[in-house]
């Protein structure tokens, strides 16, 4: 298996770790979104209404949150798709790394294994006397 290879399946284990939570995350709000809601009086309206909707709305949305990571099941998932996007941010940083050095060391004059010498230091400067 080639690096890139190895890059592109480390990524993809990632992508499916993240589906796979999206989609818990989604049948726990669907859950949430199929209770019964309470009717609405005749003084809701307008803006009263519609905040209450967006309210009701983030309120399932961030229990559906809460509850799929309270869930056993799911936090370990979670730890899973984080060590996923670990592995696969090492095996890109690797490979970068190797193409970094694959970059410097095509640029070195050819038949000079050594690095180039490092550059002189700057001269002393006048340490507060004055002429």
């Amino acid at each position: 298996m080639t690096r890139m290879d190895e890059t592109k399946r480390a990524w993809d284990e990632v992508g499916e770790g993240f589906v796979k939570l999206g989609r818990m995350i989604s049948e726990r709000y669907q859950k949430l979104s199929e209770e019964p809601a309470s009717p609405p009086s005749a003084r809701e309206e307008g803006v009263t209404d519609a905040i209450r909707r967006a309210t009701d709305e983030l309120d399932r949305a961030f229990t559906s949150l809460g509850d799929t990571l309270r869930d056993d099941g799911a936090r370990e998932h979670v730890r899973m798709t984080g060590r996923k996007l670990s592995d696969a941010l090492k095996v890109t940083f690797t490979e970068v790394g190797e193409e970094v050095r694959r970059t410097v060391a095509g640029r070195r004059s050819p038949g000079s294994s050594e690095p180039p010498p490092p550059p002189p230091p700057p001269p002393p400067t006048d340490s507060g006397t004055s002429a």
